[in-house]
């Protein structure tokens, strides 16, 4: 039986069962305890802890997961990183009895396995499930196995460690995958022989209590929990050595092969077989990743996709012969061949994907070759220490997994711990990871922030409020009073102003008490607090202080038609783009808005054209702007957009603009219709990390602005040409046409001026020791490119020797050298001479044997510098 066969025999199984089949979420969670999605009831938790209301209260999926805790033994016959999770799940509808059958009737009755290869394992007091197996379903006795809570209770060891919450017993189904041994009635729940393909988790208690008071109450909603790993499932009932050897992964592998000329033997311990199934494994995980918006990146996410890359790359390069060129977007499409039945997404995406493995596998392959080069350099001497090998991946990117891995194959160990502390003294010296926050050393500020209530934000609703100072901050520590001129941080009891949050900068405006006036700049929070960043402008303030606090309008109003449009933008770009657009990081102020979003290659003027038209066009129809506070999972049913990176809690705040036209979670403030915004430019477009692009925009006062300065310079040009300013581009093709006829004619009189030089320089040529030898300095020169085709004229017009040229451009020295064959058999070595030279005339360099070039700072020492290179030459060949 085929995967996607079982697949969707599992989710049409248990649709008869009254079940909702929903589509698998994204790998990349919303769960901020959680990279990815790493089982099945990831995308339930709300469901399950009662914090949201299903769909419907029995729902089956088939859902992709992603885990890394094993890494390192991806290669081997039974490990993968990705993976699809068939589970069915009931919220307070059905229970132990319908999953402990309806799995026995989907095993023996639809997949048609025989009994007498399956057993199962139940908790050691759940008498209910025993019963179920052992005469409902007629499993013998010594096939059901009880055994204890560290591997039949969910969480495990619930009952030992009192853990707290939803809990309850499971049971696992496992599958013989030798069956022509005898039969192992003592079974302990361990070894290789048993696969396990089902748990079943029956949530049906929680922990309360500390202690002798700890008990177990019953749930009044209880709820089941499964998984079947579809990967190891389809492999076990087609007796197969592994999910490698299924129609899910063998294509791929018959893919490398191809590519490769090599041959898989599915031998568990074989280079070239473990290089196959990590490639196919890694490649699989890559495309979906970056099909759910993850980009290769030095942090989080990212990391973990570079990281899956990389080690998939060395695989290709080191064991499979893939030296030359690129290979891993090759790979890419019989992934999405394979799997686009079940995700249609993928092949929507497939360009994009394709980019993004391209440029990562381009740029990995610049830096690794010279990174594989000197760790093999420091493996010669037979160790590596933990600061070399961050060193390698700090200088040459080379990851440590890489370097571990390399040094493993010669036997050589690599201490992580030293690398790790390597990176972390790196780390604080150029400051990463460091924020600045209020939270310091200081008592007295830890106990006036433990002690605040957290601020109460009227923002959305009022621009001013009557407010009350709990707390002053100056210099990082608390005080009562602030003086006229001081800087400070006030804390209210509420507040009308925004806190920077969302990539929306924090509002500005005045606190104004009876005999004081404070400026606010900026505001943030943190924790809960509101932290208005102040100068006293007038007066003195004291905590406990009556103030009025006002946000300044205009400078808000800006902020919001900025904030609104790049809603528009983001809508605009997934629409002209495709839906793999997704944001990445943004900057909304008043002045400017700033996107940051995923995609692969540069926009080009036909798209930037349309994307702004759409902005504008959504403006020009007067969308109207509709704020709601829904559950998560009510806003995630309506289409809502997540931002990745963001953390959301139970309820959300929802923002539309036009209905359905743009919907996304967010907490910023906007304008009331997008009317309000008034006309968007977008004003460049350009790379901003990665596989991340970055779009930097106009609205409002902002873009009128800009139109009128464009406008300007327009009619300047315009009056420069002597023309009209509609006149004024073609005008402009006119001039450009003649320079480029002129640097033509001019190249024509250079190259006709070098041919001459050359011929004359010829002249000058002098013997030291067995090799022919110009040393002098060139006239006319105006760059390196032109030096160093002058060199080569001379060289070929010599047929054999050294040259060695100089110039002066604008007070610089330029240097040159260019050996031939057998001037560098002789002793000649251009490198040498370029670096006597160029250290001579205050600069530096150095360069292969037969070529090369440097500069110096100080041209007056051409001559010195030049004496200085032919007493080298002298000292190597005379």
């Amino acid at each position: 039986m085929l995967a996607r066969e079982l697949r969707q025999k599992y989710l049409q199984f248990f649709e008869s069962k009254g079940a909702l089949r929903l589509p698998s979420d994204s790998l990349v969670t919303d769960d901020p305890t959680l990279l990815f999605t790493v089982a099945g009831m990831v995308p339930f938790k709300a469901y399950f802890e009662d914090r949201a209301t299903p769909p419907r209260n029995s729902l089956t999926t088939s859902q992709k997961c992603l885990r890394t805790n094993d890494i390192e033994d991806i290669g081997d016959t039974s490990h993968c990183t990705f993976f699809e999770m068939l589970g069915n799940f009931a919220f307070g509808d059905y229970f132990k009895v319908e999953a402990v059958t309806w799995a026995w009737e989907f095993l023996t009755e639809v997949l048609k396995l025989d009994p007498k290869d399956l057993r199962v394992t139940i908790f050691q007091d759940d008498d209910e499930a025993f019963r179920l197996w052992h005469e409902v379903c007629g499993l013998p006795r010594e096939r059901v196995t009880r055994l204890g809570e560290k591997t039949n209770y969910w969480p495990s060891n619930a009952i030992k460690t009192k853990s707290q919450g939803p809990c309850g017993p499971c049971s696992e189904i496992f599958f013989d995958t030798k069956p022509d041994e005898p039969f192992d009635a003592e079974w302990d729940g361990e070894g290789t022989r048993w696969l396990e393909i089902w748990n079943l988790v029956f949530t049906q208690f929680t922990g309360q209590g500390e202690g002798d008071a700890y008990q177990l109450i019953p749930l009044p909603k209880k709820n089941i929990d499964t998984g079947m790993g579809l990967d190891r499932t389809a492999a076990a009932i087609n007796r197969l050595s592994g999910p490698f050897e299924t129609d899910l992964l063998r294509p791929v592998i018959a893919d490398l092969e191809n590519l490769s000329g090599k041959t898989y033997t599915s031998m568990p311990d074989a280079p070239v077989d473990i290089a196959f199934r990590r490639i196919a494994d890694h490649t699989r995980a890559t495309t979906f990743l970056i099909a759910d918006g993850v980009t290769p990146d030095r942090t989080g996410r990212g990391y973990v996709l570079r990281r899956l890359m990389r080690r998939a790359i060395v695989a290709g390069i080191r064991t499979l012969g893939f030296t030359d060129e690129p290979f891993l977007d090759r790979a890419v499409p019989t992934v999405v061949g394979v799997m686009k039945d079940a995700y249609p997404e993928l092949t929507d995406r497939l360009d994009y994907i394709l980019g993004q493995v391209r440029t990562e596998e381009t740029q990995f392959r610049n830096t690794l070759k010279r990174g594989l080069s000197l760790l093999d350099e420091l493996l010669e001497r037979g160790a590596i220490s933990g600061e070399e090998a961050f060193d390698l991946y700090q200088t040459n990117g080379l990851p440590f997994e890489v370097t571990q891995e390399v040094a493993a194959e010669r036997g050589i160990v690599v201490d992580r711990a030293s690398y790790e502390t390597a990176e972390t003294v790196h780390a604080t010296a150029s400051g990463k990871g460091s924020k600045a926050t209020w939270v310091t050393g200081d008592e007295d500020l830890k106990e006036l922030l433990r002690s605040l209530p957290l601020t109460k934000f009227v923002g959305y609703t009022e621009t001013t409020s009557s407010s009350r100072i709990l707390g002053l901050i100056a210099d990082g520590k608390p005080v009562e009073t602030a003086t006229e001129g001081q800087v400070v941080d006030v804390l209210l009891d509420d507040t009308p102003f925004y806190a920077e949050a969302g990539g929306q900068v924090g509002d500005a405006g005045t606190l104004r008490g009876t005999t004081f006036v404070v400026s606010v700049t900026d505001t943030k929070k943190q924790n809960g607090l509101y932290f208005h960043r102040a100068t006293v402008s007038d007066g003195t303030v004291s905590v406990g202080d009556g103030v009025t606090a006002t946000v300044t309008e205009s400078r808000r109003a800006d902020i919001q038609r900025n904030h609104t449009a790049t809603h528009l933008l983001h809508e605009a770009l997934r629409h002209e783009l495709g839906t793999h657009v997704q944001q990445k990081g943004s900057l909304v102020a008043p002045d400017r808005l700033r996107f940051d979003f995923a995609h692969g290659q540069s926009l080009t003027p036909e798209q930037i054209k349309e994307v702004e038209a759409r902005v504008n066009g959504a403006i020009l129809d007067g969308l109207p702007v509709e704020i709601r506070e829904l559950p998560i999972d009510e806003a995630r049913n309506l289409g809502a957009m997540m931002l990745f990176g963001e953390k959301y809690g139970d309820v959300v705040r929802v923002v539309s603009v036009g209905g359905e036209y743009s919907r996304e979670f967010c907490g910023g403030t906007h304008v009331q219709n997008a009317a309000n915004i008034g006309l968007f430019r977008l004003v460049s477009e350009g790379s901003a990390a990665a596989g991340v692009r970055r779009i930097e925009a106009f609205t409002g006062r902002g873009a009128e602005s800009f139109d009128k300065a464009s406008a300007e310079t327009l009619k300047q040009v315009a009056q420069l040409l002597g023309v009209k300013s509609d006149a004024a581009p073609e005008a402009v093709e006119k001039l450009q046409a003649e320079l480029k006829s002129l640097k033509a004619e001019l190249a024509k009189q250079r190259q006709a001026q070098s041919g001459n030089q050359a011929a004359s320089l010829v002249e000058t040529a002098k013997t030291i020791g067995t090799v022919k030898a110009i040393i002098t300095q060139a006239e006319g020169i105006a760059d390196g490119q032109a030096l160093s085709g002058l060199a080569d004229d001379v060289l070929n017009r010599m047929g054999s020797g050294v040259v060695l040229l100089a110039a002066n451009t604008d007070g610089k020295a330029l240097f040159v050298v260019k050996a031939s064959k057998d001037a560098v058999a002789a002793g000649a070595h251009a490198g040498n001479l370029v670096k006597a030279a160029a250290t001579t005339a205050g600069g530096g360099g150095g360069g292969r044997p037969d070529f090369a070039q440097a500069g110096g700072k100080d041209a007056s020492k051409i001559a010195e510098a030049l004496a200085a290179a032919e007493a080298v030459l002298v000292g190597a060949v005379g």
